[in-house]
């Protein structure tokens, strides 16, 4: 069949397929044992199956089972797998714990009952090193949060509480003893002193050597407890002062007894009834010389001193004096014992800014340290003062340039004690110059005075002295004293002056010029006495100018009397004010009167008097100044005859 006959062969294939099926009917019908058989087979097979899915479920049901046993048997020995982890990072935790919180025995024994020997210092450094470390240890957040509340932990931070105030309270009770044996040794001992006939210059450099060697203690005694290092403070400070005052007192005892010098006159402004007093005054310059050495000794010591406790005793505060510095305005430093080769311990140590609150308890300290020296150096100023009284210039001179040189803040208690030097030389001074000035206020009981008073030329002389004695600063204190003493001596020349008037300028011209001549050389240099010199001249020239003018008058007195009584009379009168004065004239007369007749009487009666007058007054006039023109007496006459 061709490829157009789908439709026939389609028809075909259904023909032989009915065909097949009934053949195979037909082949099923005749195999019926074979298929009864096949029957019984799949029915076999179908129990089998059944039997099989049961037991299949039964599995899975275990098999489910099985598995969520594994399941948590896994879980629970991964549970197991991270305790056992945590348990050994635990176990290593805990051990680094214990040995943070284990107190080695060497060290434990060091702080509780060891030795402060020399030898045993080391040892004793590296216990506080140790204890240190291990209470900073057991702080947040050197220490984890969680560990801090542990019971373990509260107790070994007692424990090491309780072993640093026992090394604390030790170490203290040591050292106080040993500042107190230390100074004791060098006071028992006279060679450390100025003796009679030497004067010793104190020492210190083994007394630093030996605190130094507990420098370091003191500096781990701060990090442990400051509050500890108060009474060590005091101690050290009670201690020194002892063996600073007596040396202080042995050297300045020694210093008096070994200068040699005469004794100046303290009298040099009071009056005298004898030709002269000597004023002329000894060589007293060992004397500031004395004092000038008990500052150049103790000075420098004393700044040294200072320094070397703010170090040694862990003040926070910047350094006193550099090394090498200059401790006086002109000499290097004591020594350089206050660098204790020490480094700090702690950072906030290490801070050099300035402490206010440090520098008030580090000056609170020098007061305890070094109070009760000044004594010693006012012992001195007033035994130069008994000397010479003047030698308070030079003196006061030498204390402004070292006050000058102290710069630093924590020599305070220096720059106190010299600026009480300061103060007693100047009021030692002053109680100079108002002696002097009480000196000069007694002239006034003498009630006749001639000539140029004594204090006049003494005090050339004295100012002549005070100016050789003058040094750096001083210049204030001399140019006040000049000041008073001017002062006073021109009041009182003014008040003696008063006593009689008849003699008072030329008592007053001569003193002044005596006042000026006996000054001319040293009001050239000295600004303030060529101020007094001027007003002495203005005085001396108001004097002469009032005595000169009492002689001419005493002598020409009528002539001057009437040439005061032309001047009086020296005046012109115009022709109103004639005409405004007679009218007058005639109002007054018309006033008084109260009755009107006797006025045309009265009247001719006044200009009769008053015509006689004027023509009296007109011939004087023509006779004194014959070229002078006035009304005539006629034109006068002519002039009245109308009222």
């Amino acid at each position: 069949m061709g490829i157009g006959e789908a439709e026939a062969f389609s028809e075909r294939l259904k023909r032989e397929l009915l065909a097949l099926e009934a053949a195979n009917v037909h082949a099923i019908l005749e195999s019926e044992p074979l298929i009864d058989e096949v029957l019984q087979g799949l029915e076999a097979a179908t129990n089998c199956v059944d039997d099989m899915d049961e037991w299949l479920g039964i599995f899975n049901v275990k098999l489910r089972h099985m598995r969520e046993d594994i399941e948590s048997i896994e879980t629970r020995n991964n549970k197991l797998e991270m305790q056992s982890v945590n348990n050994k990072s635990l176990i290593e935790e805990l051990d680094k714990l214990l040995e943070r919180l284990r107190v080695p025995s060497e060290y434990a024994a060091c702080l509780t009952g060891g030795s402060f020997d020399e030898d045993r210092m080391l040892q004793n450094i590296e216990a506080c090193e140790w204890l240190t470390g291990a209470l900073r240890g057991l702080e947040v957040p050197n220490l984890d949060p969680t560990y801090a509340n542990m019971r373990a932990v509260k107790e070994k931070r007692a424990e090491l509480e309780k072993l640093k105030s026992t090394f604390v309270r030790r170490a203290s009770e040591f050292l106080r003893n040993y500042f107190a044996s230390l100074v004791d040794f060098m006071i028992a001992d006279k060679s450390y002193f100025s003796q009679r006939g030497q004067l010793k210059r104190p020492d210190h450099a083994d007394l630093r050597y030996k605190c130094r060697t507990y420098a370091r203690l003191l500096q781990h005694l701060k990090s442990l407890d400051k509050n500890c290092l108060g009474p060590l403070r005091k101690a050290y400070c009670s201690s020194l002062n002892l063996l600073l005052r007596r040396e202080a007192r042995e050297f300045a005892n020694e210093l008096r007894a070994s200068t040699k010098a005469s004794r100046n006159p303290t009298v040099w402004l009071e009056p005298s009834t004898g030709s002269g007093q000597n004023v002329n005054a000894a060589d007293t310059s060992t004397v500031s010389e004395a004092y000038a050495k008990m500052l150049t000794i103790f000075i420098p010591l004393l700044v040294d001193e200072s320094s070397f406790f703010a170090h040694f005793m862990c003040f926070e505060v910047p350094a006193l004096v550099p090394p090498g510095g200059i401790v006086n305005g002109n000499k290097p430093g004591y020594d350089d014992d206050d660098d204790l080769g020490i480094l700090d311990i702690d950072d906030n140590d290490s801070k050099t800014g300035k402490n206010s609150a440090e520098l008030a308890a580090l000056n609170e300290s020098l007061q305890n340290l070094l109070d009760g020296i000044q004594e010693d150096f006012y012992a001195v100023v007033d035994w130069a003062y008994k000397i010479d009284p003047l030698r308070c210039i030079s003196m006061h001179g030498i204390t402004e340039r070292y006050l000058s040189g102290q710069k630093a803040d924590a020599a305070g208690f220096v720059r106190l004690l010299l600026g009480d030097l300061e103060s007693r030389i100047s009021m030692q001074f002053s109680r100079f110059v108002d002696e002097a000035c009480h000196q000069i206020e007694k002239n006034e009981r003498n009630v006749r005075q001639m000539g140029v008073l004594s204090y006049i030329p003494r005090f050339a002389t004295l100012a002549t002295r005070m100016e050789q004695y003058i040094q750096g600063q001083s210049r204030d204190l001399v140019d006040q004293a000049y000041t008073k003493f001017v002062s006073i001596m021109f009041v009182t020349l003014e008040k003696i002056s008063q006593t009689d008037p008849k003699y008072a300028d030329i008592f007053l011209l001569e003193n002044y010029a005596a006042f000026q001549n006996s000054l001319y050389d040293l009001a050239n240099v000295v600004p303030t006495l060529a101020k007094f010199y001027h007003q002495a001249s203005e005085a001396y020239e108001q004097a002469c100018t009032r005595h000169i003018s009492v002689i001419i008058y005493f002598q020409f007195e009528r002539l001057f009397q009437f040439a005061k009584k032309i001047e009086d009379l020296m005046y012109t009168i115009t022709p109103e004010e004639v005409d405004k004065s007679i009218g007058a004239m005639y109002k007054k007369l018309q006033k008084n009167l109260t009755s009107e007749e006797l006025l045309p009487s009265l009247w001719d009666k006044c200009k009769k008097e008053f015509l006689d007058k004027y023509e009296s007054f007109a011939q004087l006039v023509a006779k004194i100044y014959p070229t002078e023109t006035i009304p005539s007496a006629a034109e006068m006459r002519d002039l009245l005859a109308p009222m």
